[in-house]
């Protein structure tokens, strides 16, 4: 029997591992969005690239906030619009301090907004940047599991985490025996197979995001428009119940490999 909500939302310490704070969805209420999530628990967030120059806004607003870090990159859908002097573009600004990861890339073969080649050809580039860098991958998969697989395997770098678990059982053991993490997001909380999934992924592997202003989790599912990183402790709830944890060991647990993958310090993300 799964195990009820063991305490509240709002002692708990989060990190939201993904999410898209520059999305113009927020343009109008960013800092109330923010006040919202501090106030659900969550102390950390990664705000995740598309671009370049969405790269650059993301640097610049986690400039303003000491618990916001960002990732650098060219997600899949922009692949079509890659050019090789991006990476040195990208590489000049991993010199800050805020930047922990490379991401978000990867195959999208769900949507096709960019041709399957030139997804290809940016993630391998930004495959070798990470590894150049020392850094952590932050890996988009949709409908592109086998290809993406085969070009990790030519490229034997492991170092990040798949984001917005999507998979099935077989692809998460694959990841999991690599070294890469699992990171869930509202997705888990309706779809019926990824509860199955999760119990799979070793704990010290598991991950949570919102994947904001995307992947609006249950019980906010159908009734907003947008999803926000104080949503995450919807999700994490979902996680405990499905391991059958305390929420929150589950949020604990999640917080502390968040940090362990993107090198975080969690000396700097006590709660103030």
């Amino acid at each position: 029997m799964p195990r009820k909500s063991d305490t509240n939302p709002d002692d708990l310490i989060l990190f939201d591992s993904h999410c898209h704070l520059t999305d113009s969805l927020y343009a109008d209420d960013l800092p109330t969005v923010l006040k919202r999530a501090h106030q659900a628990g969550v102390k950390t967030l990664m705000t995740v690239s598309l671009s370049v120059p969405n790269s650059r806004e993301n640097i610049a607003l986690a400039s303003t906030e000491s618990d916001l870090y960002c990732a650098v990159g060219i997600h899949p859908h922009e692949a079509d619009s890659f050019r090789p002097h991006d990476l040195q573009s990208l590489k000049n600004l991993c010199i800050e301090s805020s930047v922990k990861a490379i991401g978000e890339t990867g195959l999208d073969f769900f949507r096709g907004y960019s041709s399957k080649a030139n997804q290809e050809t940016a993630f391998r580039a930004q495959i070798e940047m990470a590894r150049m860098l020392d850094l952590p991958m932050i890996i988009h998969v949709r409908e592109a599991a086998p290809r993406a697989r085969q070009i990790l395997e030519e490229h034997g770098y492991f170092y990040g985490v798949l984001h917005c678990f999507s998979g099935d059982r077989r692809f998460a053991d694959w990841a999991v025996e690599k070294g890469l993490y699992i990171s869930f997001a509202g997705n888990l909380t309706h779809d019926v197979a990824l509860p199955e999934v999760a119990r799979g992924v070793p704990h010290e592997r598991l991950m949570v995001e919102t994947d904001s202003p995307y992947q609006v989790p249950v019980p906010e599912r159908g009734r907003v428009k947008r999803c926000e990183p104080a949503f995450l402790r919807h999700t994490v709830s979902f996680l405990a119940q499905t391991l059958d944890r305390p929420v929150s060991e589950v949020a604990k647990m999640t917080f502390e490999n968040g940090c362990r993958c993107f090198r975080i310090s969690q000396d700097n993300t006590s709660p103030g």
